[in-house]
């Protein structure tokens, strides 16, 4: 069911009536909250409820009992293996099972592995990560032990199942039990939807229609300069996708009463990869850093190692999107990115630069991360390394002869986004800051107006969630 969905709306204001009765209590709430988002997960199949159920049964068992029976480094090892064997089993099998037979069939051994084919469970790969977050967080004294249903409702809650942003349980578990809940900031939840809206239904859908997917579909039936121009505008497809998703979560989120943690932050204006990381899916890179990289030894075991450890990361988070090796290559060319920039940053002393010199050098940094991860976003899009690298070759081939005028248009279009993103993002913290002081009786008006025009000009159809796939 989609969010955008009739149903879902119809459902979802009568849900809210049910929720917010005044003599309703928190354990109503949460409760009548855990039946909810069961019942979403099962629309996708009964089996990837029954799924959700078990595991959760399973880690509150071992996240309240499992230092009866185990050390705190043995309730991690049991917790990995687990979300290993899971991984392995419904999303990693294919991938490691081909790659295995390649293997051996390189050395002269013919394999041929039994086939298994499984659906990937709706929203394994961010429930999964919350359990991470309860388990850990209880074992090292942050977290007191969480009721049963409380548990439940942390690993289920609807709103961040499918696509994130990933719930600390330090900050979601407190939110769960406050018996105080009260509607939060309903005219702010109002802005974010109308915002996700004109994001998803109008920028990205459009651009992924006409730019992106015919020619990521076939790199080489179009000409260098529409594949630079699919690059450029798949960039900003999954910005406003990813982006606009996490907007409409946040509101609906805000409906009921709970906070999303930020999960963009202007990622387009950073000046590195660092920076980068550090405002594009900010959930992710933060529970990377913190149960990844640092368990690894972070930067702690000396310089050489912590190199090893930040393209160790990154490769993870790349196989954390999928099962190819496009993946792969996606995370471990951001992971080299990293190491290029500390390399870079230990050998170059920073200087102290003047007012322009200061601008100009953050204008270029930004150009040029921008580019760097434009290109990592060739494999991330791409079907396979095939395509990608087909693409790569097209693009190598530009040559300035006059393209046509559609494409001219479109690549100042580019130009001028990039250009004026520092302005557009600034607008967006303004007006969402506030949205809180907008009267009432302004709210329809305005809200009707921004939806008739991102409306007019999409596409037909409801758009997609890219990272609902992953």
């Amino acid at each position: 069911m989609s969010f955008f969905s009739f149903e879902f709306v119809t459902f979802f204001i009568a849900f809210l009536c049910l929720y917010w009765l005044p003599l309703a209590g928190v354990r109503w709430r949460n409760l009548l909250l855990l039946l909810g988002s069961y019942g979403f997960v099962a629309l996708f199949g009964l089996q990837f409820a029954g799924i959700l159920a078990g595991y959760s049964l399973f880690i509150y068992a071992l996240g309240n009992y499992g230092d009866r029976v185990f050390t705190p480094r043995g309730v991690y090892v049991v917790l990995g293996a687990v979300i290993t064997g899971l991984f392995v089993l419904f999303k990693f099998y294919g991938f490691f099972s081909e790659s295995l037979q390649l293997a051996l069939a390189a050395a002269g051994l013919k394999v041929d592995l039994p086939l298994l084919t499984l659906l990937l469970p709706v929203g394994l790969s961010y429930y999964s990560f919350h359990s991470v977050s309860y388990v850990v967080s209880v074992q090292r004294g942050e977290l007191a032990r969480a009721g049963l249903l409380d548990v439940l409702l942390y690993l289920a809650f609807f709103p961040s199942i499918l696509a994130g942003p990933i719930n600390r349980a330090v900050d979601f578990m407190p939110q769960i039990q406050n018996a105080q809940r009260s509607l939060e900031q309903p005219r702010k939840a109002l802005f974010l939807i109308a915002l996700a809206m004109v994001k998803l239904f109008l920028f990205s859908a459009w651009l992924a229609e006409h730019r992106v997917d015919p020619v990521f579909a076939d790199p080489a039936g179009h000409s260098p300069m529409q594949n630079v121009l699919a690059v450029y505008a798949y960039a900003w497809t999954i910005y406003f996708n990813f982006s606009g998703y996490t907007d409409l979560v946040t509101g609906i989120a805000l409906f009921l009463g709970f906070r999303l943690p930020l999960n963009f932050n202007a990622p387009y204006l950073a000046r590195n990869l660092k920076e980068f990381w550090a405002r594009w899916h900010i959930s992710l890179s933060t529970f990377i850093r913190d149960y990844i990289y640092i368990p690894l030894g972070g930067g702690r075991k000396g310089w050489r190692r912590m190199q090893i450890n930040v393209m160790l990361a990154m490769v993870i988070s790349g196989l954390w999107h999928g099962a190819a090796m496009t993946f792969v290559v996606w995370g471990a060319l951001h992971g080299l990115g990293v190491v290029l920039l500390n390399c870079k940053q230990r050998v170059l002393a920073t200087r102290a630069r003047g007012r322009v010199g200061q601008w100009i050098s953050d204008w270029l940094g930004r150009l040029a991360c921008f580019h760097f991860v434009c290109l990592c976003w060739i494999f991330f899009r791409s079907d396979g390394l095939d395509g990608a690298w087909l693409m790569l070759q097209q693009i190598a081939a530009l040559a300035w002869v006059a393209p046509p005028e559609a494409d001219i248009t479109f690549l100042l279009a580019m130009l001028a986004l990039f250009v004026g993103y520092p302005l557009l993002a600034g607008w967006q913290q303004l007006w969402l800051a506030r949205s809180n002081q907008l009267r009432w009786g302004l709210y329809p008006l305005a809200l009707a107006l921004v939806l008739s025009l991102a409306f007019s000009l999409a596409p037909e159809g409801m758009p997609n969630f890219i990272y609902a796939g992953f």
